[in-house]
């Protein structure tokens, strides 16, 4: 037996919750009688426990049934980065065609010291923004590849009795047993264990009576500490020559002293007749394990995640796009648009019957908002991609993009058939259909409104969902420069081979206040950079008097004279400075009134 100090694996079990019922599984998940999480502040003592421990290629592993059901996963994650272990990793931003590929690359990474042992699954998915940042070590097995777990739950005195095996030899396998030889310690609620299989059968069946306290350097006990805890090895028979079973066939191999124990738990699996019993006359394999990976199968069916497993696939792919005064264009761009999508909303305004007659003809989702009027605004973008995501159902994965823009053809079962990371927006370029006044390339390539691919989830945006998008900017520009700011920039991802084609205005900016524009109104006049003022309108070479900036970075907006410009905005060494804030190369939108 090894003491803890010497293993590279100890795992923090989290939880005993899972949407699997695996035969014979280490952590009894198919007899728990109530699912239960630890605490975080268990969790935080658990980890600072380990002080010490770590060392290169040193892995604390969170694991569970299932880890990523914990109903405080995310905050238990994001504290683990806090406390162990290196940086946050950038795994997984690039699309994923084959998700066993990938789970089988982070198998190897164990650089930041943190691990997670997942089945994938719907908590996976939840937190997959999460998962991708703070661990870089997976081990994963969603179960479905004709893995093979051997029978623990035969108890010493039935595995004796049937076989005739001498107390000495018994005890000489248990004390070379694979599981600690090749695996990990353990801490869960209850305490700190030699073996991670005894933790799960003294939790389960003695209420943790044998746990050591979670106390820093409990891991330096050895062989000769571990006293009453080998007694739990009298309940294991995984180091004993014996039975497995396929994982996916979801019922244990028991002997009888467990079955006795675990009908007075009040096992769910023993009330289903979710088991075998132990009969070696039956269960005539001896299987012994040599390596970590024997349960995962044999070379040809040994996949850690099945082939056609969707759990990392998106569920859903929403279009929310604007068209007021542009019917005309909708309809050349609409009828392709809805081949590529599951749910498309386009929000037009009362009086723009065009549009909506081309909206029901094609069977979209047709929203009716007045409110880029509001507040004197000749045509507030945001507030209408506001509305339009209010009447998304199960919002999933959404595109923004315009009434002018043609989609990739094929973009939506590229997109169903990739894994996507949900805390990046990503973007594409864009093909201008003619030569654009004000522009210097007919190929756009930035995380502009044409076309904006993001998540629901995303930590970026969720704490103001659904009105995710800045309603202080008069026009329809620079609300998109101000909504891709919301992510990091190293979240923002570039797909360059899913280009759109843009049916394209003679000039930059020449409907970004709207096709017919009303009078008294706030009109977007140009932008401002570290280069100076750039009007929309080429003939527009004096900037108004009053102006109202808004900024791209933070959205903060300021009414003031155009001789008071200094006392506002200024270029510092890393960009523009606004309102005393360093907002780098964004620029500021300028508007102004217009009788």
């Amino acid at each position: 037996m090894r003491s803890p100090a010497d293993m590279d694996i100890v795992q923090i079990d989290i939880s005993t919750k899972c949407h699997l019922a695996c035969s014979n599984c280490t952590r009894l998940i198919p007899h728990q009688t109530q699912r239960r999480d630890m605490e975080l502040e268990t969790f935080e003592r658990s980890v600072k426990s380990m002080e010490g421990w770590n060392a290169p290629n040193k892995v604390i592993g969170v694991i569970a049934g299932e880890p990523t059901l914990h109903g405080n996963f995310e905050q238990i994650s994001r504290r683990f980065a806090e406390l162990w272990g290196g940086d946050n990793t950038s795994n997984g931003r690039a699309p994923i065609k084959d998700f066993n590929d990938f789970a089988t690359q982070r198998l190897f990474d164990r650089s930041n010291g943190r691990g997670l042992w997942t089945s994938l699954g719907n908590g996976f998915y939840k937190n997959y923004e999460t998962i991708m940042e703070v661990y870089s070590h997976f081990n994963t097995n969603t179960h479905e590849t004709a893995g093979q777990h051997q029978a623990l739950l035969i108890s010493r005195k039935d595995y004796t009795q049937a076989t005739g095996m001498s107390d000495a030899e018994w005890e000489y396998n248990r004390d070379n047993c694979w599981v600690q030889k090749l695996w990990s310690a353990t801490i869960n609620d209850k305490g700190a264990y030699f073996c991670e299989v005894a933790g799960a059968i003294d939790r389960l069946y003695f209420d943790g009576a044998r746990a050591w306290p979670v106390e820093q350097g409990w891991w330096q006990r050895t062989p000769e500490d571990f006293k009453d805890q080998l007694d739990l090895c009298n309940y294991c028979g995984l180091a004993q020559p014996g039975p497995s079973q396929l994982d996916l066939l979801d019922r244990d191999i028991i002997s009888a002293e467990h079955k006795q124990i675990l009908k007075k738990l009040g096992s769910p699996a023993i009330r289903k007749r979710a088991y075998e019993m132990f009969d070696p006359a039956l269960h005539m394999q001896k299987r012994q394990v040599e390596t970590r990976d024997n349960y995962v199968g044999d070379a040809s069916s040994g996949r850690r995640v099945g082939i056609g497993h969707n759990s990392t696939k998106p569920r859903k792919l929403a279009c929310v796009l604007t068209s007021v005064g542009y019917g005309d264009d909708l309809a050349l761009t609409l009828p392709q648009n809805m081949r590529e999508f599951d749910e498309m909303i386009v929000v037009t305004s009362s009086d723009d019957l065009r549009t909506q007659e081309v909206v029901k003809e094609n069977g979209a989702t047709l929203v009716i908002s007045d409110r880029c009027f509001e507040d004197d605004h000749a045509f507030n973008k945001g507030k209408m991609l506001n509305d339009g995501l209010k009447g998304l159902k199960d919002a999933d994965w959404i595109v923004f993009t315009d009434a002018d823009i043609v989609m990739f053809e094929g973009f939506y079962e590229l997109f169903m058939s990739h894994s996507w990371n949900p805390g990046c927006l990503y973007f594409t370029s864009r093909v201008d259909s003619q030569k654009v006044e004000g522009k210097g390339e007919q190929t756009n390539f930035e995380p502009n409104g044409y076309f904006q691919l993001f998540n629901a989830r995303a930590q970026a945006i969720r704490d103001s969902w659904p009105n995710i998008v800045s309603e202080n900017f008069c026009s329809a520009g620079s609300v998109d420069s101000w909504f891709y700011q919301q992510w990091k920039r190293d979240k923002l991802f570039g797909i360059s081979d899913i280009p759109v084609q843009h049916i394209a205005s003679a000039r930059l900016g020449e409907n970004w206040n709207g096709k017919q524009v009303k009078p008294k109104k706030w009109r977007q006049f140009g932008i401002l950079t570290t280069s100076g003022f750039t009007s929309l309108d080429p003939a527009a070479t004096t900037v108004p008097d009053v102006i109202r900036l808004t900024d791209t970075c933070n959205g903060e907006t300021v009414e003031l004279h155009k001789d008071d410009l200094d006392k506002h905005v200024h270029i510092g060494p890393n960009g523009l400075v606004f309102q005393g804030k360093d907002i780098g190369h964004m620029h500021v939108h300028v508007a102004y009134w217009a009788e």
